[in-house]
């Protein structure tokens, strides 16, 4: 059907637009003339397929955003060992590191979420929140009266992920000495959130064997 393949096609461009403003001029760049004029559409395609701007940006932000995919895949059995929590939590928060550093569209709508109130950012915000929050509950009953809050070593680890990134995106340099174009820097930053979850789980099964 020739007619809807074109509006596929329109859709994809439309959205693939938004990707490449934002990474070029950040969400101060984006709006329905600049959109549209990127993906070589009419603005009223913009209406027609999306409702508004907004609309838009939603289906981008669903079509980007990699973490409810990423949370579905997750592999845990039905009442996972506090030693498949530990190597989730460090995996997952790795893949994160390599993928934020990596996506440069991804760091745009971070920066985006941070830097001023916004529903959509926030909605696509609490999403993630909520998931986390779902794999967090996994593990209240090993860290029950244990004096560990993971919930803070986390909150700790994924700002630290964020603003490392973001400061090097932005070349403002090294933080703490890290330079992390430098692989064997961004290597060890790996091995720390590694060593830092450990550290958390052992520390909880100490305090709970008493």
């Amino acid at each position: 059907m020739p007619g809807k393949r074109n509006a596929e096609d329109k859709k994809a461009r439309l959205i693939g637009a938004v990707g490449e403003l934002l990474t070029e001029n950040g969400y101060q760049g984006l709006g329905v003339n600049k959109v549209a004029a990127r993906a070589g559409v009419s603005k009223p395609m913009v209406y027609e397929y999306f409702g508004s701007l907004n609309g838009l940006l939603k289906a981008y932000i669903a079509q980007t955003d990699p973490w409810l995919p990423y949370f579905e895949s997750l592999a845990l059995p039905e009442n996972p060992t506090m030693e498949e929590l530990k190597d989730c939590f460090i995996k997952m928060l790795q893949d994160q590191f390599r993928y934020f550093h990596q996506e440069k569209e991804m760091q745009k709508l971070v920066h985006w979420q941070i830097s001023e109130t916004n529903a959509l950012m926030r909605s696509a915000s609490l999403m993630r929140e909520r998931e986390g929050l779902r794999l967090l509950a996994l593990t209240e009953q090993h860290f029950k009266d244990s004096g560990v809050s993971l919930k803070a070593v986390l909150a700790f680890l994924v700002g630290g992920v964020y603003f490392n990134v973001l400061n090097d995106s932005a070349g403002a340099g090294t933080v703490a000495g890290i330079d992390l174009r430098n692989q064997r820097d961004f290597d060890q930053m790996l091995e720390t959130i590694a060593r830092i979850v450990g550290w958390a789980f052992e520390s909880a099964a100490n305090r709970n064997a008493f």
